[in-house]
């Protein structure tokens, strides 16, 4: 599990000396304290052959506790204890060996982490476990005079110099409220969403937990009546220029397909964007757009989100990642949107928040409603949802939107499904709406000058700019390609065989933001930053055997839902992962230029690469090929692609070409 890591002035304040005498206090709470070191002691001597031994570095805390706990008179809340390593995983302990104590039972009473308020005035509440020590304070009024309108929540963000930051928005998931002068922060929360989390300013990063995910949020405490101060403390960093990974759709299950041994390759994901990192030479942040998990195999592998996380620390992630939601991170016995994310909300965090880095501002929002008919408890449902954003979030996301001022700037939608997609429209190649509701999205954006979402869910490589919106969208294929399995078919290139359904390597896109400019790339994993495209000699294609069976599709004949996907002698397929309009593609045969069509059609390399049977994971159909036709079946052509920022990608293709999985 991943909590806060917060700082000592925030809340959940550890402290590591025993409580045995107080100076200062009265005589009546001193002798109480004499009484529990005694306890203390006795406790000590009597168990020491049974203290149990915990890792190095373990710490011990209340989960979702501020500094202070405020109560009136009659009120009764629980405290839980959470003990963790120095990863922060949680450590199991029975709660009948954690020993309770408060410096004054006449203000609050506390047995096995239940407390009642008994009257006014302040208690110190204390627990125990082994070496570990974690205390609140706990102020009882008697709430005759409570304003029920009055602020429940508060805190100071601030940076690491110990000033204030003025201007960051702090949001409970609902309401949205910006630090005074002074860093300072108040709002009135219900608490619904059971965290208050910060916008991340421009030009500040927050700190991360071992698993790299950024920690801008804090739990709370499910009473509403109870006050709580949560602050943030944030690290200064140029952040003119900086890059983004945008990864999608790991699908870790520990399944058959060896898909955690091909995650955790040598030559895989982490090796690959450490590499990145290390040629950036600037900051680089990450975002997963969803299904890190699988929900189908939650209980049946014994693989849920939770296990999902830790990778990230065991493989050595080398970046900050901002996480979105998918369909397959839900709990698969769950029917309810809201409970069933509740573990990845308590893993990872907010299914829903923004942040800001350079000039662009990041809205994360999770487009999955989760139904999964049939499920319940022990038994898996139907694992259906519905793409679309939810009433809440949209809430939300008008007074996100509001608190920005410059709409010049990038603003940047980060989501699991996709807005658009590509289509067959009057037998050409168009695109349509993808998800429902997609104009909540479009119409609250409008004002913005500059905006881009950024998708996965797909496994394919979508790109669609929309000038009607004003939205460019970058949808991003797969790490997993086809959910692992083409590299587990091909032992005879390793794991070097990860074929998304639309042709593309397995990867990822990289942005760079510099100012408002913003470009991007498409990296195949174990692929040079310069391979943007593979080539097909369709005369060697075609004799591929698994491809002759493949009718209708590869033949001379435009099949049903295609465009232009005939293929006849001499013809040269390019498939290239990034193209949208404002590309340009130059094919030159022995100094001749040739005449290309587009082409929405089907690869036939993961035709190859993909054996298996499972619907769903069939070749699908791209829009982003184009078709020449040769003179003759031995003449050598040099291909050039330009990308809509000016970089061009060339290859001389000599021919035949060799057809199989190994080819590049």
């Amino acid at each position: 599990m991943c909590y806060p890591v917060v700082p000592a002035a925030a809340g959940l304040r550890i402290s590591y000396m025993l409580m045995i005498f107080r100076d200062k206090i009265i005589v009546g709470v001193t002798a109480v304290m004499v009484l529990l070191s005694m306890c203390v002691a006795a406790c000590g001597s009597s168990s020491a052959v049974d203290e149990p031994t915990l890792p190095a570095a373990a710490s011990m805390a209340f989960a979702g506790v501020g500094d202070t706990l405020g109560m009136n008179v009659g009120d009764q809340t629980d405290l839980v204890v959470e003990v963790r390593d120095a990863e922060g995983r949680l450590i199991s302990v029975p709660d009948k060996d954690i020993r309770w104590y408060t410096t004054s039972d006449r203000v609050v009473s506390v047995a096995a982490g239940s407390l009642k308020a008994v009257g006014t005035g302040t208690a110190q509440i204390s627990a125990r476990y082994s070496s570990l020590h974690c205390d609140v304070s706990v102020e009882v009024r008697d709430g005759s005079g409570e304003d029920p309108d009055a602020d429940n929540l508060t805190g100071y963000v601030r940076s690491t110099d110990g000033r204030g930051i003025a201007g960051v928005v702090v949001s409970d998931g609902d309401l949205c409220v910006v630090t005074d002068a002074e860093g300072y922060y108040s709002l009135r929360s219900d608490k619904r969403c059971g965290y208050v989390f910060i916008s991340i300013p421009s030009g500040y990063e927050a700190e991360c937990t071992s698993d790299m995910i950024p920690m801008f949020y804090r739990t709370l405490s499910p009473r509403v009546a109870t006050v709580e101060q949560h602050d943030f403390e944030l690290t200064p960093v140029d952040q003119s220029r900086f890059m983004l990974v945008a990864a999608t759709d790991h699908h870790v299950a520990n399944r058959q397909s060896q898909d955690l041994a091909q995650f955790r390759w040598e030559k895989g994901l982490f090796s690959d964007v450490r590499e990145t990192v290390a040629k950036a030479g600037c900051p680089v942040y990450s975002v997963f757009m969803g299904d890190m998990s699988w929900d189908e195999y939650w209980y049946q592998r014994n693989y849920s989100i939770a296990d999902y996380r830790k990778e990230l620390s065991r493989n050595g992630y080398p970046t900050a990642v901002f996480h979105t939601m998918g369909n397959h991170d839900n709990n698969p016995y769950c029917t309810d949107d809201w409970q069933a994310s509740e573990l990845y909300r308590r893993e990872i965090g907010p299914t829903y928040y923004s942040f800001n880095i350079g000039r662009a501002h990041f809205v994360v929002l999770d487009n999955i409603i989760y139904q999964n008919t049939g499920g319940e408890e022990g038994k898996i449902g139907k694992l259906n949802y519905r793409e679309a954003v939810d009433a809440a979030q949209l809430a939300w996301l008008e007074r996100d939107l509001s608190m920005v001022e410059d709409k010049s700037a990038p603003l940047v939608v980060i989501m699991h499904a996709t807005l658009y997609r590509w289509r067959k429209v009057d037998g050409a190649i168009g695109y349509t709406t993808a998800m429902a509701g997609a104009y909540d999205i479009i119409n609250r954006v409008r004002g913005f000058d500059d905006v881009y979402v950024i998708s996965g869910h797909s496994h394919v490589n979508q790109r669609i700019d929309n000038p009607a919106s004003g939205i460019h969208e970058v949808n991003v294929a797969a790490t997993s390609g086809t959910w692992w399995w083409t590299g587990t078919y091909h032992s005879e290139v390793g794991f070097d065989c990860n074929v998304c359904l639309d042709g593309s390597p397995g990867g990822y896109e990289v942005f760079t933001f510099d100012g408002n400019d913003v470009s991007w790339r498409y990296k195949g994993i174990g692929r040079p930053d310069d391979y943007a495209f593979r080539a097909y000699d369709m005369n060697e294609v075609l004799k591929n055997s698994i491809i002759a069976a493949a009718a209708p599709d590869f033949t001379s004949v435009v099949t049903a839902d295609g465009v232009e996907d005939c293929y006849a002698e001499n013809d040269i397929l390019i498939n290239i992962w990034d193209w949208e309009q404002g590309w340009t593609l130059r094919v030159t045969e022995e100094g001749r230029e040739l005449q290309g069509v587009q082409v929405r059609g089907k690869d036939p390399m993961h035709k190859i690469s993909y054996i298996g049977k499972t619907a769903p994971f069939q070749t699908g159909y791209n829009c982003h090929m184009w078709k020449f036709r040769a003179s003759s079946p031995t003449s050598t052509v040099v291909i050039e692609a330009t990308d809509l920022f000016g970089r061009t990608y060339t290859q001389t293709m000599e021919r035949p070409k060799a057809f199989s999985v190994a080819m590049r």
